[in-house]
């Protein structure tokens, strides 16, 4: 029998950190969580899983090792990845948001300047910036990682079931189908009009109202972040010039998304 691999470092907190940018995905869960019970009539017809399911997210969000609310998720994602790049926040001076801002400005010093006579000294630019970031996510590999990962992607599986399912999108006027690999591998409009109907429709939501528009951005965020953190903690760049200029380009289209470079940042 075949031994199944196991997935990269750079997978993992790669995706990690697609979960962090869309923390807003267990937030609704836990909202509609609670929506349940304040507006039963609205839920006559929902299936018995999907009823106990919300019943226990009700229940023991923030204090169940699997269920962590907002803060415990900021105290569990903060030390790696800062502030969630799902939020335009000027207080984005972490470790990771600080190293990678030199990886951003020689990826558009390449994609926009660059002349072949040039491109040399800009992959040496390059290769140089990587440095930094990637110590620092190296250095946070281990057990407590570990333990973070599978509690926050525990919580997050259990928030897309919620949110995918045709009785919850009913509640909230959406009658489109939802992809199944929806939302971290697929950026439909469907989702994006979940989300903007329940954060119009709840109460007391900390992310505020996300319109379709916004959610499909922090999508393609959590995507582009995804790709960079696997070239640069999975990809041998330092002899290969094809390898830094896929992760170059990357690099560039992450920090464009994210307003940093290439244009305005969005607001």
């Amino acid at each position: 029998m075949a031994t199944q691999k196991q997935p990269s470092f750079g997978h993992i907190l790669g995706v990690m950190y697609m979960r962090w940018v869309l923390d807003c995905v267990p937030s609704l869960a836990h909202a509609i969580s609670l929506d349940f019970s304040r507006r039963p009539e609205l839920y006559k017809q929902m299936q018995s899983k999907t009823a106990d399911t919300l019943t226990n997210l009700q229940s023991q969000y923030g204090y169940a090792a699997q269920y962590p609310d907002k803060d415990i998720r900021s105290k569990l994602f903060g030390p790696v990845f800062g502030s969630s790049d799902g939020q335009v926040s000027p207080k984005n001076v972490s470790i990771f948001h600080t190293s990678r801002m030199p990886l951003f400005a020689a990826a558009a010093g390449f994609a926009e300047n660059a002349q072949p006579t040039a491109f040399a000294m800009h992959r040496e630019r390059i290769r140089s910036a990587v440095v930094p970031l990637r110590r620092f996510l190296e250095d946070v590999e281990g057990a407590s990682l570990f333990q973070t990962e599978v509690r926050t992607a525990y919580l997050f599986s259990l928030a897309e079931a919620i949110l995918k399912d045709p009785g919850i999108s009913t509640v909230f006027g959406v009658n489109e189908t939802i992809p199944p690999n929806w939302p971290l591998q697929s950026s439909g409009s469907e989702g994006a009009k979940l989300i903007e109907k329940i954060t119009a429709q709840l109460p007391d939501i900390s992310e505020g109202s996300i319109p379709r528009d916004k959610f499909v951005r922090m999508q393609r965020v959590a995507e582009k972040g995804y790709q960079s953190i696997g070239g640069i903690l999975d990809t041998v760049i330092e002899t290969n010039d094809d390898a830094l200029d896929q992760l170059t380009v990357q690099l560039y289209a992450w920090g464009s998304e994210l307003g940093l470079i290439g244009g305005a940042r969005p607001q």
